[in-house]
């Protein structure tokens, strides 16, 4: 056994998994992608095991042999066997360690694996008390074997960056620390050097030989300069090992690998670069196929290439996917490059992922939604990597292809809240194809149009829809006109709005839509109750057969509108009961297909409820959670109207000078964006201000609500999040206005009791019990036991001995 020179980091659960696997069979294989550091874990197992086997721990390197013949005697010389004459040396070898308790540790099997096979076969059949443990970048494929691949070492989470002394514990940024100290012996992790180090770690992806190579570089280089660096990490990473000549650089190791490819792996291998993220096998055959590999073979190409070490697969349920280490696909991309295939394996990709986006905009207007929600996450880098390309191409057809796709990804973008993304996407592509065909051309400006809508740009927004209505009109198509009048009415006055709603909805009817139908039902709902046409029965009546449309359909996410709006007119009527109980369904139903999109506005909707029922703590807990997701998605008019709702909170809870602030700083958005308060929140707002002015005198308030005027959205938004006040911290358990009772229940709804099951530790009905429930739900804005479950946990609620 060589001697170890460097020190040996972090691998414990690795090292007692791969312990636990030599227990139950006599040959186990190590696999990984080059630079993983499979030598140094199974040269630090085998020390570990030495004390287990009597004749001892034998390892034998194979990376410097060339001739597979070589491979019996490189055994036999480290064991000390001597071959005798008219006698193969493998049958002499097999003699010698029959009756030998011992483990041999073969490493670097890969390019000479039929040979180091045959030898390991023999070897375990004729010496039972054998066991071998070997490195490979792929499997040996012999009868008994276990094979176990060896993962990154573990990385830091990107944000937040865990507290110094964490980050310092974690294996990817423990063996860099070792490795730059062997260079700048007085090298520390400090608060200033700390997201430098931990994206290193990130972008090598936990590889050893990468981040061993990239410390290597402290000498001259400080933390920054190598993050910086890393976009092309084959060049920078030299240095290594003048020994091991294949791992001197990481090209090297990965020239190595790629050596031991037949012709159409390299090939497949290069045009996988493209992929940005993950992929699954469908992509691979589209991408990978043509022009030299039937796209038939694809798949069982991809399998050699995971065998081999060079793709990874997913662990995860459904549908397989596969990635390319950064490093790893770094080399293939320039593999890629070298071909001079780039640009058709780009175009490949590209029209890939069009395909997939256009496949999945019907399936999102349905209720089959989630999953394809779900599905095209999957691929989201993939998607904007596609539409990168497009805005560098050149050819027609190929930035018309940007245009097509983000029109189709609206309802992605839009149901995920991914908003300013898709305007500024969508933006970006009309601008560069002014010639593209009339009816994509449309599409898009319609896209633009609710982007804009959903940002509060509402005079870019009728711009916008009007060009579409207008282009959709000269093409006589009736349902591409159907969905951009349906818009409209959300950005236009009346008259003009109820008919752009009427003749969209008998557009819907003409062409058979009824998805499209049960939008524009609901569009026109709103319309009435945003312009207070009819009376709030009529109202009621028109969002209720909205509601029974989209729940003919079985279409969640429309289910989930129709209730917000029918919990906004109740709590214009003041039915805060009935208000909150829509706020919850619509909840409930969003987040049972991953939607994400109108999530801030329900909080937010439920913080003016909270405020109302003088539950200030939890209002201004649920007004930051909005405003910090609609900072997330880029919605400047959700941002503003927390801001309001805030202001409003603090006045509710005597603080008239920060009030007065935030009020002036919402005031000043909403000018600029064009817009004014929601008619449903306009009331409240209203009643907030006058509370702060009458908590202030004249004068302290005109300065403080001018100091908030002078603040930019972001400033405000900052010092908004930054809230706090005296007492317990917010999130506390008082903070939620719980009674003593409730907070009992909630521990034992941790404890995963049911109803009953409380009814009778507290000598109440089961009834009464799950009306407690109830209540809880309602008063911290969850859906589920579960979350009850979770915040009960978090605060401290489930000590001591459990209920039965």
């Amino acid at each position: 056994m060589p001697t170890e020179i460097a020190s040996f980091i972090g691998r414990e659960t690795d090292r007692a998994a791969i312990q636990r696997l030599l227990v139950r069979t006599r040959l186990l294989t190590l696999t990984g992608a080059g630079g993983c550091g499979k030598t140094r874990l199974a040269l630090r197992v085998a020390a570990d095991l030495g004390r287990d086997f009597p004749d001892g721990v034998w390892f034998v390197q194979f990376a410097p042999l060339a001739d597979s013949e070589q491979v019996p005697r490189a055994v036999a010389t480290v064991i000390g066997v001597h071959g005798t004459a008219g006698r193969p040396l493998l049958a002499s070898l097999a003699a010698a360690l029959a009756s030998r308790r011992l483990l041999l540790v073969l490493d670097n099997c890969e390019h000479l694996i039929g040979a180091c096979a045959r030898l390991a076969e023999t070897l375990l059949r004729a010496c039972p008390r054998l066991r071998i443990l070997a490195t490979s970048r792929e499997r040996l494929r012999i009868p008994g074997e276990i094979t176990w691949r060896v993962p990154s070492l573990a990385l830091p989470d990107a944000a937040p960056l865990p507290a110094l002394e964490a980050l310092a514990q974690v294996e990817a940024v423990a063996l860099f620390l070792d490795r730059a100290r062997a260079r700048r012996p007085d090298f520390t992790l400090t608060a200033d050097n700390a997201a430098s180090v931990a994206a290193i770690c990130q972008r090598l992806e936990g590889l050893p030989l990468g981040i061993e190579l990239a410390a290597a570089r402290m000498g001259a280089l400080a933390p920054e300069q190598i993050a910086g660096r890393l976009d092309d990490a084959l060049r920078l990473l030299g240095g290594g090992q003048r020994t091991l000549p294949r791992q001197e650089t990481l090209r090297a190791t990965l020239d190595w690998s790629h050596a031991l490819l037949i012709s159409e792996e390299r090939v497949l291998f290069r045009r996988l670069a493209v992929f940005a993220g993950s992929f699954g096998v469908a992509a691979a055959e589209h991408v990978g196929g043509g022009d030299g590999i039937e796209r038939d073979n694809v798949l069982d190409l991809l399998t050699a290439l995971v065998e081999k070490s060079l793709v990874e697969p997913l662990g995860q349920p459904g549908e397989a996917r596969f990635r390319l280490l950064e490093p790893v696909r770094q080399y293939a991309w320039a593999r890629l490059i070298d071909s001079a295939e780039v640009e058709r394996t780009r175009q490949q990709h590209a029209r890939y992922f069009l395909h997939l986006a256009e496949t999945a905009e019907p399936r999102l207007m349905s209720g089959a939604r989630g999953d394809w929600l779900e599905r095209l996450a999957l691929d989201q880098d993939n998607l904007r990597s596609a539409l990168d390309w497009s805005r560098r191409a050149t050819a027609g057809s190929d930035a018309e292809l940007g245009l097509r796709l983000v029109g189709a990804l609206f309802w992605f973008w839009s149901f995920r809240g991914e908003v300013s993304e898709g305007l500024e996407r969508v933006s970006a592509a009309l601008a560069r194809s002014q010639e593209a065909p009339a009816a994509v051309r449309a599409k898009a400006l319609e896209a633009e149009g609710e982007y804009a809508w959903l940002q509060g740009q509402f005079p870019r927004a009728r711009a916008r829809l009007e060009e579409s209505v207008a282009l959709y009109r000269t093409l006589d198509n009736k349902r591409g006109l159907a969905y951009a009048l349906q818009a409209l009415p959300m950005v236009t006055d009346q008259p003009e709005a109820g008919a752009a709603a009427a003749e969209s909805l008998r557009l819907f009817a003409e062409v058979g839509d009824a998805w499209g139908a049960a939008h524009a039902a609901l569009v026109q709902s709103i319309l009435n109750f945003n312009h207070g046409d009819g009376d709030a029965s009529t109202v009621r009546a028109g969002l209720e057969g909205a509601l029974a449309r989209w729940r003919a359909l079985g279409d969640a996410w429309g289910m989930a509108q129709a209730h917000n709006f029918l919990g906004d007119l109740a709590r214009g009527q003041r039915d805060d009961a009935r208000a909150a109980a829509h706020y919850q369904e619509s909840l409930a139903l969003l987040r049972g297909q991953g939607i994400t999109g109108t999530v801030p506005s329900l909080l937010h909707n439920l913080g003016w409820l909270a405020l109302r029922g003088s539950a200030g703590r939890r209002a201004l807990r649920l007004f930051r959670e909005s405003l910090s997701l609609f900072r997330g998605q880029g919605d400047q008019r959700g941002m503003a109207e927390c801001l309001a709702g805030l202001a409003g909170t603090l006045g509710a809870l005597k603080q008239p000078d920060r009030a007065a602030r935030l009020f002036g700083a919402a005031e000043a958005q909403l000018e600029a964006l064009g817009t004014e308060t929601s008619p449903v929140n306009a009331a409240e707002v209203a009643r907030g201000l006058a509370r702060v002015r009458d908590q202030l005198d004249g004068t302290a308030f005109a300065v403080a609500f001018a100091a908030g005027r002078e603040l930019s959205l972001e400033q405000a938004t900052a010092e908004a999040l930054a809230l706090d006040l005296p007492g317990k911290p917010l999130g506390s358990v008082d903070e939620v206005e719980l009674t003593p009772r409730e907070i009992e229940i909630a521990g034992l709804v941790a404890r995963g009791v049911t109803n009953r099951q409380i009814g009778e530790a507290l000598s109440i009905t089961a009834g009464t019990a799950g009306l407690h429930v109830k209540h809880i739900l309602h008063k911290l804005g969850f859906t589920s036991r579960a979350q009850i479950a979770s915040w009960a946990v978090t605060h401290g609620l489930v000590a001591g001995p459990d209920t039965p």
